[in-house]
């Protein structure tokens, strides 16, 4: 393998592949280094077996793992030497030590860690409950987890707030391509099958925004306990609150779509509205595409430090000006007068929604609540840097 699969550049920043590898490897074999002056066994194999099983790809997934895998091992040896203590190994003996491990297991929510109990027990078991397999055992499984941390905590602990930012900045330029599509059809008589597929699309946002929530989920547990998140206190929010914007924005649109595709399928006069009113309604969709790629910009900007909106708010202005100009057309002349008022009505309310979803303004008002650390930094400095 050559440097260059081995070292990615990715929007000017070097990444090492394998670190994961690299850290697990390590802390299995730092802990069979640390075990074998301390542990009994001459072949302490539980202990780099711990640590392989407690480094996970975040610094707090980490240390929950290995209090987990700590208690399940203490309970499950304790258990067994007061099962032994009592009766000799038979099979509702190793039938009763399983059961109550599970039981115990359940009660203290261990969760994935909950097999760990009922194996320590019976390895135990399968000893007599001799208390230097008992002791030898807890403190293996301490030295690997106090070892896995150790690596975990020292050795680049990851932070996952890129691809959060990636992932919500991917909803809002699916949601723009929606808008677009709306739009280019719209100019036309579209018919009520077209509609239809639109209604699919933005229904599909769905699926964007679950994948967006799921990357926010990891990289917000990355920042947990993390030394490297000094600088990252406002990503969270920023974040969230952004995902929680588009997906509201998503439910807008899927409003707005149903109002077009009702809009084709009842039977009013101007079926799919005349041209001068699809071709504002095509100039507002465009317009509110831009917005919503506007929006994405200032999340991604907003998670480099420095917030940026300028594009966002223009957007903002066209659309605002463009959902005017239709409104003054679906109040004009015969228009106002047919049944189809709440079908315009609808659509009015979703636009209306949709629109102060991205709002530039409430986004502005938002950031300032946000925790910060170190020195602001402003779009003109870091131009002079």
């Amino acid at each position: 393998m050559g440097w260059r699969q081995v070292l990615v550049a990715r929007r000017g920043r070097v990444r090492l592949r394998g670190v994961r590898t690299l850290k697990t490897t390590a802390a299995a074999v730092l802990a069979w280094l640390v075990a074998l002056p301390l542990s009994d066994n001459p072949r302490p194999v539980l202990a780099p077996l711990t640590a392989l099983l407690v480094v996970q790809l975040t610094l707090y997934d980490t240390l929950r793992s290995g209090l987990r895998r700590v208690v399940s091992v203490v309970v499950g040896v304790l258990l067994a030497v007061v099962l032994a203590a009592q009766v000799q190994i038979h099979w509702w003996s190793l039938g009763l030590a399983v059961g109550a491990s599970l039981v115990i297991g359940r009660l203290l929510r261990l969760g994935d860690h909950i097999a760990e109990v009922p194996i320590s027990a019976m390895l135990v078991l399968a000893v007599g409950g001799h208390g230097a397999t008992a002791s030898g055992r807890i403190v293996e499984t301490l030295i690997g987890t106090a070892v896995g941390v150790g690596v975990s905590a020292v050795v680049a602990p990851p932070i996952y707030v890129r691809p959060a930012s990636e992932a919500v900045q991917s909803v809002a330029r699916s949601t723009a391509e929606v808008l677009r599509r709306v739009a280019h059809d719209v100019a036309a008589e579209y018919t009520h099958e077209q509609a239809g597929e639109w209604l699919d699309l933005a229904r599909e946002l769905g699926r964007d925004v679950l994948a967006a929530d799921r990357a926010l989920d990891r990289a917000q547990e990355s920042l947990r306990l993390n030394p490297r998140a000094g600088r990252q206190a406002h990503t969270g929010p920023s974040l969230r609150s952004a995902l929680d914007a588009l997906e509201r924005a998503s439910v807008s649109l899927r409003g707005i779509c149903r109002a077009l595709a009702d809009r084709a399928r009842y039977p009013v006069p101007e079926a799919v509205y005349a041209g001068d009113v699809r071709a504002a309604l095509s100039d507002l969709l465009n317009h509110l595409a831009d917005t919503a790629e506007g929006y994405g910009a200032v999340v991604g900007s907003e998670v480099a430090g420095v917030p940026e909106d300028q594009a966002l708010r223009d957007a903002l202005a066209a659309a605002w000006a463009d959902r005017e100009r239709l409104m003054a057309l679906l109040r004009a002349g015969e228009r106002l007068q047919t049944d189809a008022w709440e079908l315009h009505g609808d659509l009015a309310a979703n636009i209306d929604r949709l629109l102060r979803d991205l709002d530039g303004e409430a986004r502005a008002e938002l950031r300032r609540t946000w925790p910060t650390r170190g020195p602001r930094r402003t779009a003109a400095g870091l131009r002079r840097r």
